[in-house]
This record gives C-alpha cells, structure tokens and sequence, in this order.
C-alpha cells in the first residue's frame, strides 16, 4: 500500500531540519476533507521538492488542464528545467478525471520531476484514490481536521521550524483563534517569526504580549466589526475596516460572513412564519450574544430572504475562486465582500 499518515510525511518531510524524499516517488496526492491542511501538506512538500532559487521551479496545473490532454502530465515531469535545478509540477482539484494522466506518469518510463496532486475528499471507490494507494510510485496522504492535541504538536513542531519559542497558553490561544485551520495557524506563525526576527538558529520567544499585539485575536476584532457593518449596511466603517484588513487572507472574513448569513436565514424563516424580529432572535439556538441582539432584530427586516441566500452563494463561491491557482487571490473576497456591503447599504 502506498497510503501514508501524518507521521509519514513528517519523517519525510521533517520542518525541523533536510528533506530526503525518495527519488523513486512520482506522484504525492493530499487529499481528505480538510482541504486547509491538505494545501498546507503541499506547500510544504514544494518547499523541499523545487529550486528554492529559481521563481519558475513550480509549473500550477488545474485538473481540468489534464481531463483532455493526460499525456501532458508526463511530459511536463519529464522535461528539463532551462536553467537547471529541481522542478516541481502541482495540480490542484485532482479527482477522477485526472486518474488516466496519473497512471500515464506512474506508468512512464522516467519522469525526473515530481508531481503533486491536491484534491478534495475522495471516496475509497475514486479511480484516482485507489491508483495512488496501490502504485509503489505514488504516495497519497489522507487529512482530517486536527482535533485540539494534533494542532498543538503541529504548531510546535511548525514553531521550532521557523525559531519561535512560544510561552505557555500562547500556542492554545493561537489554535483556538485560527479554529484549527492548519493553513491560517502557518500564515500566523510565519508572520510572528518574520516581526521577531526568529530563525533556527537564532530563536525567539513568542509572548503573550506578542500574541496580543500581532495575534489573530486583534484580526478577529476587525473582522467582526467588519461583519456587523455589513449587517448593518455602515458603508463608512465597511471601508475602514477592509483598509485595516488588506494583506491578510479574506478567507476567514469569508467564512464569518457566511455564518452571519446562515443566522440570518434562521431568523428570517421564523419572522415568515409569524415571530417578531426579537421574539425570533431570542428564540434562536445557538443563543444570539447578549450585545448583538439589539442590532440583529433592529436589521432584520432588511435582509430578505433572496439577498441572503444570494449573498451565502457569494461568499463560498469567493472562497473557492481564492484556492484556485492562477485566480485574483483574496482580492476577489474583498470584493465581494465590498459588494454584499454596497447591495445592503443601499437597500
């Protein structure tokens, strides 16, 4: 079998130290229902796989490049990078229409640079899962979302990796803040080791006060206030708040909308079938916090039903134009956020 777990990998793929993956290995898919982790995994993967000197090392496939033209794949692996060094080609959105441009690369009769497959959760029948779990050239790892002990000995390890050394509480305070997201804890530990300067061999320790000051917490803080203005249709807080938030991802903003709108369309139905906006607000479960209850019944009855659902289908559609490659990136979930604000600030 050619599956591997987490521990697999790390051996690997070690954070701390070289990477020495096995020549022999073609392809690496990272699949599973989180999806978060699995682009994680990847990047990682690419990090040790390509020329971190040469910007082209990395060739970004979409599957969809591969449905009509599978001989691609193994000529892409097999071609020779101009200048030299390590090429790494990473496909995302992997599923059964890419099984035949795999088997023609595990097939082939050389293939000098590796392959990466990033797919969502695939079904044991998958054509694709089950190439890559029976090929001894292949390599497919399958990502769970991290319950709270598995984020914390990732964390610690993705840490030490980058010089930081966090103080007691500071690692618990940073999973619980990036709810587990493997991608969003990177990005958090990566900013922290670049504003203290840490490295390997010259560690910093990460304080609460440094967590404070930089942490997801205080980008909580602005997310939240950026939901509640676009509830409330406050343009000029709106525009604010996306100015403190540009550079950051847009995914978790994204994501916190989309809640807001889901709690939206629970009241809304109650105050359809008869339920005053506050009777509604106060019957809903989960309960509604105590301070936005006020505002949630004040501006309900200017969310209808259609902008709602219009405005959730925004939201998840933003979030997967921002994990495909080759997209505008989080500029394409500001706007659409911007826009859901505009649409209920005129309204």
């Amino acid at each position: 079998m050619s599956s591997w777990k987490r521990a697999d990998f790390d051996r690997a793929f070690p954070q701390d130290r070289n990477a020495r993956p096995d020549p022999e290995v073609r392809l690496y898919i990272f699949a599973g229902p989180d999806e978060s982790g699995s682009r994680e995994l990847a990047t990682r993967a690419v990090k040790a796989l390509a020329d971190p000197t040469d910007p082209l090392s990395v060739t970004d496939l979409a599957a969809s490049d591969l449905a009509g033209d599978p001989g691609r794949l193994p000529d892409e692996a097999a071609s020779v990078p101009m200048f030299g060094g390590s090429r790494v080609i990473r496909v995302t959105g992997a599923g059964d229409a890419a099984s035949e441009a795999a088997r023609l690369l595990l097939d082939a009769p050389a293939a000098g640079n590796p392959v990466l497959f990033v797919s969502g959760d695939l079904s044991k029948t998958n054509s694709l899962r089950k190439l890559a779990e029976e090929h001894p050239r292949a390599r497919f790892l399958f990502s769970y979302p991290l319950d709270a002990r598995d984020a914390g000995r990732w964390l610690a390890g993705a840490a030490a990796a980058l010089g930081l050394k966090p103080e007691p509480g500071v690692g618990e305070r940073l999973v619980a803040a990036a709810d587990g997201d493997v991608g969003v804890l990177a990005r958090e530990l990566e900013k922290f080791a670049l504003y203290l300067d840490a490295a390997p061999e010259a560690p910093k320790r990460l304080t609460a006060a440094d967590f404070a000051r930089l942490g997801a917490d205080s980008a909580e803080d602005d997310q939240n206030a950026l939901v509640q203005a676009i509830t409330t249709g406050d343009l000029k807080t709106v525009d604010r708040q996306l100015s403190l938030l540009a550079g950051s991802s847009a995914i978790p903003v994204l994501r916190a909308m989309a809640r807001r709108l889901l709690l939206l369309a629970d009241l809304r139905s109650a105050v359809d079938t008869g339920l005053q906006p506050r009777a509604a607000v106060d019957r809903v479960r989960p309960p509604v916090f105590w301070k936005d209850k006020d505002m949630l019944a004040d501006n309900l009855p200017a969310w209808p039903e259609r902008r709602i659902r219009t405005g959730l289908s925004a939201m998840l559609a933003a979030e997967e134009v921002i994990k495909t490659p080759g997209s505008a990136g989080d500029t394409h979930g500001w706007q659409a956020l911007l826009s859901l604000a505009v649409r209920q600030g005129r309204s």
